[in-house]
């Protein structure tokens, strides 16, 4: 696939692909929660009839290459791959969209434990234990417009899951945080779970001392900023970006014990699991 091809993919699937629905519609356009920051005014906006994007808090558009590039932060070579094997559509009139989500949702077939060889390669790449990933993920099989796919499975409280394999990051509906409850003082709150396992694999251990919230993303930050009253101290893991800045800054406005671990543990990276793998680590086994 080409930027001219990809050009063409429609953006309302792929937000659709990733578990962002829009909060409401209005003529040609969709307006979703920003998927970069955290905010609970629907001020990010797809036109579907010319399929573009707009963030109106940032001031910031384009094509489906600008947005997945900025969601993911990756170069467009690394997109294109990943729209190569996201299943989504060529961009039509909006109305149809409606029509092609049922048949574009991912379904998933099958639960198992880790097995496959090649999801244990890829937590291998990513430097996270399979004891650990064993603990946390399971081996997710999907179809999506019938044809059948398998990822790894983090599990959310609402029962969806965030699926990731080599080529593809995706979610289930419903889509929400997930939270680990030990009745402890102090709040950690990670971004994704591939941190939240490499904090894990960092920390030497298989499970976390404190309460544990993992986004899966950042527009769930909201929901969350009434739970951190019940904490004496919170924990920070976020990513070294706009984004993720303006987390912390948001959360430390709410409570009056904020680490900002990023800063201290991995400021010249731009996540956990990026500067981990860049220490000298044993494989996954």
């Amino acid at each position: 696939m080409n930027s001219k091809q990809a050009k063409n993919l429609s953006i309302f699937d792929f937000l659709k692909s990733q578990g962002i629905n829009p909060k409401h519609t209005k003529g040609n356009k969709a307006f979703y929660v920003s998927p970069f920051r955290s905010e609970t005014k629907a001020s990010f906006n797809v036109d579907v009839d010319k399929n573009i994007w707009y963030d109106y808090g940032t001031g910031e558009g384009g094509r489906i290459i600008d947005l997945v590039t900025k969601m993911f932060n990756i170069s467009v070579s690394q997109a294109l791959n990943m729209l190569l094997n996201t299943n989504i559509s060529n961009n039509n009139h909006f109305f149809s969209f409606y029509q092609q989500n049922s048949n574009t949702a991912i379904k998933i077939q099958h639960i198992q434990p880790i097995q496959n060889k090649a999801l244990i390669q890829y937590l291998t790449i990513r430097k996270i234990p399979l004891n650990i990933a064993k603990t946390y993920l399971k081996e997710v099989y999907y179809n999506t417009n019938n044809k059948k796919y398998f990822a790894l499975g983090f599990k959310n409280d609402k029962g969806g899951h965030e699926l990731r394999n080599k080529y593809f990051k995706g979610s289930t509906s419903p889509k929400h945080y997930t939270s680990i409850k030990n009745n402890a003082t102090s709040l950690n709150i990670f971004e994704g779970f591939f941190d939240f396992l490499t904090a894990l694999a960092y920390f030497k251990t298989v499970k976390p001392g404190n309460d544990t919230i993992i986004l899966n993303s950042l527009a769930f930050l909201d929901k969350i900023i009434p739970k951190l009253k019940s904490y004496k101290r919170i924990n920070l893991y976020f990513d070294n970006d706009k984004a993720g800045q303006k987390a912390v800054e948001l959360i430390i406005v709410n409570h009056s014990l904020v680490i900002n671990q990023a800063a201290k543990i991995y400021p010249n990276h731009k996540d956990f699991n990026e500067y981990y793998k860049t220490q000298i680590l044993p494989s996954a086994q």
